[in-house]
């Protein structure tokens, strides 16, 4: 009998608070990798996103 193997793998950030969701994003930073849920996926964009956007005063100053 041929058995069926289904492997889930789950947001990173969501088993941190004891939640199984399913992983639909990897964010990968040099080594690491991270599963994560499209809310956390979403919410680490717009972190990064803002983070390596020009600031202000960088661009008053050109």
């Amino acid at each position: 009998m041929a058995r069926k193997v289904i492997e889930s793998v789950t947001c990173d950030a969501c088993s941190k608070k004891g939640l199984e969701v399913d992983g639909t994003v990897v964010l990968t930073i040099m080594e690491d990798r991270y599963d994560l849920c499209d809310e956390h996926g979403e919410r680490f964009r717009d972190q990064l996103a803002a983070a390596l956007a020009p600031s202000i005063d960088a661009a008053l100053a050109a």
